[in-house]
């Protein structure tokens, strides 16, 4: 999804800093002090969590640990009891102010036209008029799937079910047609919303013979012969008339508002079903913990989206924005995001590590060809002195549209070296969260003056958190480790005619079972070890968890993709490590010219170098003995989700890694002479 944009020559030119220099945290007392001071959310970072029940070892905010967070979060914007009051609530707090911008081009010139939140809830509400009353689309029953890229359209769709309660179904783009015809079907939807048509085009045949499908909805206005069962957005806007708008009907809070897939680690994408309350407790409670940190307006006054809108993380985002009021502009496709930064200018952000991962590593490729450059930034991240940061770093603030205030980075873990680069390139708050699909996204954050590293922080204002035993293992809820369990408002309602699977994360005093390792730390603190069925165990009985070690090696500049594993009857761990092909061929003084990428891969001296780099890591980040790799096997083809290795959200298929490679990591643990790239 993210993986290219980055690599641009406009990063490259940023400010530079060596992959050596490592955080330092002694002398980061400085930007402390500036965030205590102005985002003091009053929390004691000594004890961040309270025991609210000994016997489970129940946790709680302590900022929260006399509230009652069934209710508590039902006092911010009070008013709004649906997914579809947030665009009046918008209109309110904005006094009807921009809400949705668009890039326009006059002269050379681009600049932002914006629809106001009156104009944008007028679209939505014609396009739900038209699915009830000339569709027939049935309120709480009827399910309608949007499948389209980062648009104002899909705001105006999305908004439109709300309101008129029809249960949306969001579609990744990435999908191939075999899942997307299969979740059509699964989820019996009625109406299916496409950007554009050529997103259907090789399979609209197999969409007619759906019978289910009553209609497809256009968003584009290119040129199409519209039949009884395609109609675009503009003909809608164009034939419907103020006296064809209906009155919204009542919709239960906690009837389903959507369908949510699931990443799909551990099998086939699960369809999540979450609630108009789900959704809004996630969204109030986050408001309730930023806004006791006084971040508020003007600071979250403009939103660029472009994390994929079918994805939990930005959905409540989003709706975090609209009740606020916030201005929002869409960028349509990662590879353009640069430019949308440069002419949006938020003043908020919703990443994922993978972003600021690609920004980092560009910038620490291109380090080494300045002493200056290294020594400036080494002062810079240790404030010496203080003001030199904000000369040092000024590209990188304009790589980020120059007027950014506040960031959140969730869905994956962030290494403290990144995090702490960008705390203090950017002088602005960054937190990190925690969440998941069946929890609409509600879990944990970290305090905004939480400057350290590694943790996720404390349970949000609409969570409870225990740990749990976790079997066959060392993880006991008594030694402050085990499973991740959060129960609150925000869980979701279960898998979409799915009860048995159902039953394994949910039980029944309303506790979802995450299937993450964590622990607390020594200032109540939670930090993720893993996750619980990736654990597995080696001859001489220590446990691995090999996402936590796969994010400290792809630390390296030689590596893509890693994927760590490990047999029973073995005592050390191998890995399937898929190089860096630029990287490779820039720096790898062996390589010949129209030698293949495969070809490099069977390169024994190659191979050497980069489980020699994986051992220099090992040290750096001081892993365990038995946690260091032993050998590896290099692979030419990166996992993706064409060859089903990567979820939609870019998360390895273990169960299917390792099946496909089972053979070479069986021959890793042989002979010297047997653990040779041998493998095409």
């Amino acid at each position: 999804m993210l993986q290219s944009y980055l690599i641009r020559s406009r990063i490259v030119s940023v400010i530079l800093i060596p992959q050596s220099i490592l955080f330092n945290q002694v002398n980061t007392l400085t930007y402390k002090a500036r965030i205590q001071r102005l985002y003091n959310d009053g929390s004691d970072l000594k004890q961040q969590t309270v025991e609210i029940n000994s016997t489970e070892h129940i946790r709680r905010c302590s900022l929260h640990k006399n509230d009652d967070i069934w209710t508590l979060y039902k006092t911010v914007h009070p008013n709004v009891k649906t997914l579809g009051d947030a665009l009046n609530e918008g209109y309110i707090n904005s006094k009807d102010g921009p809400c949705v911008g668009s890039i326009q081009t006059s002269n050379g010139i681009d600049s932002l036209q914006w629809l106001s939140y009156s104009e944008v809830a007028e679209k939505s509400r014609y396009i739900g008029s038209y699915l009830w009353a000339k569709t027939k689309l049935i309120p709480i029953q009827s399910k309608v799937a949007i499948l389209s890229s980062n648009r104002s359209e899909y705001l105006f769709a999305e908004q439109a079910c709300y309101q008129y309660g029809f249960v949306v179904v969001s579609l990744y783009t990435s999908y191939d047609f075999a899942t997307i015809l299969s979740v059509l079907q699964r989820t019996q939807a009625e109406v299916l919303i496409v950007d554009n048509l050529q997103r259907i085009r090789t399979f609209q045949d197999d969409l007619f013979k759906n019978s289910q499908i009553k209609e497809i909805l256009v968003m584009d206005d290119a040129n199409h012969d519209e039949t009884s069962t395609i109609r675009s957005f503009s003909t809608i806007f164009q034939t419907m008339k103020h006296t064809d708008l209906c009155e919204r009907p009542t919709i239960d809070p906690d009837s389903i508002a959507t369908f949510i897939l699931t990443s799909g680690t551990t099998g086939e994408p699960k369809i999540a079903m979450i609630s108009h309350e789900n959704l809004l407790a996630t969204a109030k409670g986050h408001i309730l913990r930023l806004g006791k940190a006084n971040i508020k307006a003007p600071l979250t006054d403009r939103h660029c989206s472009f994390l994929p809108m079918a994805h939990v993380y930005e959905r409540f985002i989003l709706l975090e924005a609209l009740l606020a009021g916030t201005q929002l502009v869409f960028c349509p496709e990662p590879e353009k995001l640069p430019y949308y930064l440069s002419i949006v200018k938020p003043t908020q952000a919703s990443v994922v590590p993978r972003v600021l991962n690609k920004v980092y590593d560009a910038i620490m490729t291109e380090a080494n060809k300045s002493t200056i450059k290294k020594f400036l930034i080494q002062q810079a991240l240790r404030e010496r002195p203080w003001f030199l940061s904000y000369f040092v770093f000024r590209k990188v603030k304009k790589l980020f549209g120059n007027d950014l205030k506040v960031m959140i980075t969730g869905a994956a873990p962030i290494t403290p070296d990144v995090m702490h680069f960008f705390r203090i390139a950017l002088d602005m708050p960054i937190m990190e969260g925690y969440g998941q699909t069946e929890s609409a996204g509600a879990g944990t954050s970290t305090h905004p003056t939480d400057t350290s590293y590694g943790t996720i922080g404390s349970p949000v204002p609409v969570t409870d958190i225990k740990l749990v035993d976790v079997p066959d293992t060392n993880y006991r809820s008594d030694n402050n480790q085990g499973e991740i369990c959060v129960r609150g408002p925000s869980i979701f309602k279960g898998y979409y005619g799915d009860e048995a699977k159902t039953r394994e994360v949910l039980d029944k005093d309303g506790w979802l079972h995450t299937g993450d390792v964590g622990e607390w730390t020594s200032n109540g603190a939670l930090r993720v070890i893993d996750r619980a069925k990736h654990i597995f165990k080696l001859s001489q009985g220590h446990y691995i968890a090999p996402e936590r070690l796969e994010d400290v090696y792809i630390r390296s500049r030689w590596i893509s993709q890693i994927f760590i594993d490990g047999m029973p009857s073995e005592a050390t761990l191998v890995a399937i490590v898929i190089p860096d092909e630029d990287y490779v061929r820039k720096n790898y003084q062996s390589v010949v010219a129209g030698k293949t990428f495969a070809d490099l891969c069977k390169d024994e001296k190659l191979k050497e170098i980069i489980l020699s780099d994986i051992k220099r890591l090992a040290k750096v980040y001081k892993v365990k003995f038995y946690e260091t790799l032993s050998n590896i096997y290099l692979h030419s083809e990166l996992f993706s989700q064409n060859n089903e290795l990567l979820t939609v959200t870019l998360k390895t298929r273990r169960a299917k890694a390792r099946t496909r490679f089972e053979p070479i990591i069986k021959s890793l643990y042989q002979t010297e002479s047997a653990t040779k790239n041998k493998f095409s």
